[in-house]
């Protein structure tokens, strides 16, 4: 296909290919790579455009693997090897019928497997497990920048799948995917609220818990508290539990962005901080509920109502009482000089340190993510934020990832990836050195 244009998931990014490949099979997806006349450079792989920049943008060939869909659960061995099309909340209903999942379970389900194999998203860790999706890929296929398959596992190459966990696509197109996998896990969800003019350290907001997804109202001065713990084996879900999950799920997935695309004025945006800490309260009140931690995946519709975008920093957890102090100020400021606010809370979630990618976020200690959250995804001013945010976080040796980070640039890029940045730019380039890959939104970035 010729002249179409892509965009992401929420209008906020696109790419504008000379031409569209759909391969069928290995076979095809091998000559396109290697048929570098019908099928210009760079070649940049769109999996489900979940991504919160244009990291997936391309003038060369948008490379589609919508055919590559198998699926393979090996119970013996505890893991599954799929297509690198099949998303996420397609490896959860594949395993969960053998009682097992992934041990990280990304909020976006509609992330398919190639791109969670290769670059990051995110979840709240449970105890000290893993800090990344990609973290819990043993083996990858892929088809390199020679036209060249490769099967990189943790056995054979340990050290290049490391590499491969962080490529972002750069080092050639991952066909299939291998996940190890855990016995199916019960959590039992318990919430808090707290001021901020009080802040609480990391332990009085974790109280005993396994893991903590947090929210955020800077303008409101609360920080809202999802702690998870770890149920007892053999524990079962009551009706009113899976009716408590899915209304905590909808009031996220669709009332809130719902209601702040139609009534987008700052105003109606500290209504909205009062009704969802008042939904936080009423969880609260209630005794929580129980659910399978991969119950956590959201599939987000391609829908207008349901559109948000944010942005990601993960923050050293030894920097939290002075970054939280540090960024309700930020958003303060930006909002009496500019009039501009987050239509919605800023997600927190609660990482451990994970050393199992180059560029992982969390690589010298655990850390919390400080994701900004607005429903207004080209308002010129949440641009102007997040440029300003992103020099902010800096300062505080956070971390970004280079496709869930906005308004990314070289010299942010280097300065908080630092060494592992320069040994991912010289490893590229040796693995890629035509640039068969490389598209602009990385080469702006190198």
């Amino acid at each position: 296909m010729h002249g179409r244009t892509l965009r992401n998931w929420n209008d906020s990014a696109s790419s504008h290919p000379a031409v569209i490949a759909n391969p069928r099979n290995l076979d095809e997806l091998i000559g396109v790579v290697k048929d570098r006349e019908k099928y210009p450079s760079p070649v940049t792989v769109a999996g489900h455009l979940h991504s919160m920049n244009a990291c997936f943008e391309t003038t060369g060939t948008q490379l589609l693997l919508r055919q590559f869909n198998d699926v393979r659960v090996d119970v013996d061995a505890k893991t599954v090897t799929v297509g690198a099309n099949v998303d996420m909340i397609g490896v959860r209903n594949a395993v969960n019928r053998q009682g097992m999942q992934t041990e990280v379970t990304p909020e976006i389900g509609n992330a398919t497997a190639g791109s969670v194999a290769c670059s990051g998203t995110k979840d709240a860790s449970i105890g000290s497990g893993l800090g990344q999706i990609s973290s819990t890929v043993v083996g990858v296929k892929l088809v390199n920048a020679q036209a060249e398959v490769e099967t990189i596992t943790v056995e054979g190459d340990p050290d290049k799948l490391q590499l491969i966990r962080s490529s972002y696509g750069l080092l050639g197109v991952i066909f299939e995917v291998t996940f190890s996998l855990q016995k199916t896990l019960l959590l039992n969800y318990r919430y808090a609220s707290f001021p901020l003019d009080r802040l609480p350290t990391h332990n009085r907001i974790f109280d005993g818990a396994d893991g903590v997804l947090a929210f955020l109202l800077p303008y409101s001065n609360r920080l809202l508290v999802e702690r998870r713990f770890l149920a007892p084996e053999g524990a079962s879900i009551s009706l009113l539990s899976k009716l408590k999950r899915w209304l905590r799920d909808k009031l996220w997935e669709n009332v809130a962005s719902w209601l702040t695309t139609r009534f987008h004025f700052n105003r109606f945006y500290y209504v909205m901080d009062r009704l969802i800490l008042v939904w936080i309260l009423t969880l609260h009140r209630t005794g929580g509920f129980r659910a399978q931690r991969d119950d956590s995946m959201i599939n987000f519709k391609a829908r207008r109502t349901h559109y948000f975008d944010f942005t990601f920093w993960a923050v050293p957890i030894s920097r939290w009482q002075d970054y939280v102090r540090s960024y309700v100020e930020f958003c303060k400021d930006f909002e009496r000089r500019t009039g501009f606010r987050c239509s919605l809370p800023a997600e927190v979630y609660f990482m451990s340190r994970d050393e199992h990618s180059l560029l992982s976020p969390s690589p010298d200690e655990a850390v919390f993510t400080m994701d900004s959250v607005d429903t207004r995804m080209n308002d010129p001013l949440w641009i102007e934020f997040n440029r300003r945010y992103n020099e902010f976080a800096a300062d505080f040796g956070a971390r970004p990832l280079l496709n869930q980070t906005k308004q990314l640039s070289r010299a942010i890029v280097t300065k908080t990836l630092g060494a592992n940045w320069e040994r991912f730019v010289a490893l590229r380039r040796q693995y890629d050195p035509d640039e068969r890959f490389l598209n602009g939104f990385f080469k702006e970035l190198l």
